[in-house]
C-alpha cells in the first residue's frame, strides 16, 4: 500500500466503478486538495486496488473533522483476496495517526456486508446516488 496521485486512480475508477462511462465521470471535486489522500495497492508495479479519502462531514454525524472513504475499487482479477480489507485497514491506521475520529462512506447496497465485517455501521436509510444506484451511509469510529 502506498499513496498515489488522483490521476493514478482513474483507470480503476472507470473500469470498476463507472464502466461504460467517460473517464471525466471519474474525476471528483476535491481530488486534488491537500487534505485528500489516494491510496493504491500494487502487485509488482501494477495498481490493483484503490481508494480515496476526502475530508468531509455528513449530517448523520457530529460536526467534528471526519473523512469520507470514496472510490474503493479492486481489479476484478484480484477480488476476494483481501485487497479491499487491506486498503481500508491501511486507511484507518493513517487516519488514526492524524487524530481523525470517524471514517464514513456511501456504501453500495451490495457492499454493505463487506463494510459491516470491517466494523462499519449503517447510519442512514437507503438512498440513490444518481447514475450509480442504491446506497447506505455507513461509519466507523476510529478512536
Amino acid at each position: 500500500m502506498r499513496y498515489i496521485s488522483a490521476e493514478e486512480t482513474l483507470e480503476l475508477r472507470q473500469n470498476v466503478l463507472r464502466l461504460g462511462k467517460p473517464q471525466s465521470s471519474c474525476i471528483w471535486k476535491g481530488d486534488n486538495l491537500k487534505s485528500t489522500k489516494h491510496i493504491g495497492a500494487f502487485v509488482d508495479s501494477k495498481c490493483i486496488g484503490i481508494l480515496s479519502l476526502f475530508e468531509a462531514n455528513t449530517d448523520e454525524l457530529s460536526k467534528t473533522k471526519h473523512y469520507q472513504l470514496r472510490g474503493m475499487a479492486v481489479d476484478l482479477e484480484y477480488r476476494g483476496k483481501g485487497i479491499g480489507k487491506q486498503l481500508v485497514n491501511f486507511s484507518e491506521h493513517e487516519l488514526k495517526a492524524l487524530g481523525i475520529p470517524v471514517l464514513w462512506c456511501n456504501a453500495r447496497i451490495s457492499a454493505e456486508e463487506f463494510y459491516s465485517k470491517l466494523g462499519f455501521k449503517v447510519i442512514s436509510k437507503e438512498f440513490i446516488v444518481p447514475d450509480v444506484g442504491l446506497h447506505y451511509r455507513m461509519s466507523k469510529s476510529l478512536i
